[in-house]
């Protein structure tokens, strides 16, 4: 009797004691669980501060030919003096008027994007066949824009102004055949939204209104 007593008490401390460490066990994992809850919460509220990554923005052309666009440009504000504004500006000097074979067809219709309708029209009516014969290296020459000098006018209601300088480099054979000096006007202003179509090339949304480039009297030459 006495021995079927101890043997009862031996198997409820042993059971006993299984609770206890399954208890024990139970709190350890409680507190770890608790304390990666707690790492979690702390690393998210901390990317949640953190600035966001910037998306690339990449343009894929007719082609295939993939481009990368500035963030900084399809976020810049639409004001005339932000330096984005000079970059585009810069920018459509040497492609509307560089006339490299390699680049002529993507720049040039590129810089189209910037003008009016009317403007854009023009264009395409006095250069188109100029720009189909550097394209397929039926030209003379070569024409490459340099030292651009641009200076942004900015006025309190639109349309805003510009005036650059720049030398028109003419290559025959890649090599400066003649250097001209040309003074240009623009008047431009922001589009209100920008069409879709047009983010990826004039993200700002900038259209030049007016155009007006006068050649310098003073030119270089060289002799051939």
């Amino acid at each position: 009797m006495q021995a079927s007593k101890q043997d009862a008490g031996r198997q409820f401390a042993d059971i006993w004691a299984e609770a206890v460490q399954s208890n024990r066990n139970l709190r350890i994992i409680t507190v770890a669980l608790g304390m990666s809850l707690f790492l979690v919460l702390v690393v998210t509220l901390r990317l949640a501060w953190q600035p966001q990554p910037k998306p690339i923005v990449v343009r894929v052309d007719e082609v295939g030919r993939a481009e990368a666009l500035a963030y900084e440009a399809a976020t810049a504000k639409a004001d005339p003096l932000d330096p984005t504004t000079k970059y585009f500006l810069n920018r459509f000097i040497h492609d509307f008027y560089s006339r490299r074979t390699a680049t002529v067809h993507d720049h040039w219709t590129r810089s189209l994007r910037f003008l009016t309708t009317d403007l854009a029209d023009k264009a395409f009516a006095d250069s188109s066949r100029e720009i189909a014969l550097v394209s397929g290296g039926f030209a003379d020459s070569e024409s490459q824009v340099e030292n651009v000098v641009l200076r942004i006018h900015a006025a309190e209601e639109p349309p805003h102004g510009a005036t650059a300088d720049f030398d028109l480099v003419t290559l025959a054979r890649e090599q400066e055949a003649e250097r001209q000096r040309w003074s240009l006007s623009i008047k431009f202003v922001f589009l209100p939204e920008v069409p879709p179509e047009l983010v990826v090339w004039n993200p700002m949304g900038l259209m030049i209104t007016y155009l007006q480039a006068d050649r310098a009297l003073v030119t270089g030459q060289r002799e051939q």
